[in-house]
């Protein structure tokens, strides 16, 4: 008669456990914006087994990333050496302004034109615009599709100053402030330069329009 053989089982460690170290390393190295992210640890794959570790650590593979995609090293030192390396993303949600709908180049917004949304911070495009009501009246410079995120780029402000439409020309500078009305003989955005005729004087000065449509000149 003979005895039935044993078969010892060889512990192994948790793929939970691998995933929080990963995890806890790469939160500790994240700056205080992001100290809401979400980490996605991909891994370990199914079907992989490592022996239970005792001194189970993670470090950066290659330059760590604290804004997207990282690769981690994890490394069991006792009681057997095993290594792995596992892909991280970092996924931080940010608040963006996106179009409500399609609206075409040129059109000024309005808040039904916009909405917002949260997003992933590594995938929006440079320059994201916000918050919404700071939008309002801008003017895209190019069509947009339904959901699209804006960006600074796609904006420009309103005009403010027409070609031919009375303004108010401020001549200031060293404690002087001096107002009269003027003649725009070009259309302008806030920021811009146009000219402006002194219709008595009939002298033609360049100012630059300010948020009120009012034309400025430095003094010297």
């Amino acid at each position: 008669m003979y005895a039935a053989a044993s078969w010892a089982v060889p512990a192994t460690e948790s793929p939970q456990t691998i995933r929080a170290v990963v995890e806890a390393f790469v939160r500790a190295g994240l700056p205080p914006a992001l100290a809401q992210a979400r980490i996605d640890v991909q891994g370990p794959a199914p079907g992989l087994r490592f022996p239970r570790c005792d001194d189970l650590r993670a470090q950066a593979f290659g330059s760590p990333n604290p804004y997207g995609a990282q690769t981690v090293e994890v490394r069991c030192h006792a009681p057997k050496a095993w290594s792995l390396y596992l892909p991280v993303r970092v996924d931080q949600q940010q608040e963006v302004v996106v179009a409500a709908r399609a609206l075409p180049a040129g059109h000024v917004l309005t808040a039904s034109d916009l909405t917002t949304l949260r997003r992933d911070a590594a995938q929006l495009p440079p320059g994201a615009a916000g918050p919404a009501q700071a939008l309002v009246g801008q003017v895209l410079r190019y069509g947009v599709a339904a959901g699209q995120t804006l960006t600074q780029a796609m904006l420009t402000g309103p005009v403010l100053v027409h070609y031919g439409q009375p303004v108010s020309l401020v001549a200031q500078g060293m404690g002087v402030r001096l107002v009269a009305l003027g003649q725009a003989m070009g259309d302008g955005r806030e920021g811009q330069s146009v000219l402006v005729r002194n219709p008595q004087s009939g002298r033609v000065v360049s100012g630059v329009v300010d948020a009120q449509g009012q034309v400025v000149v430095p003094l010297n």
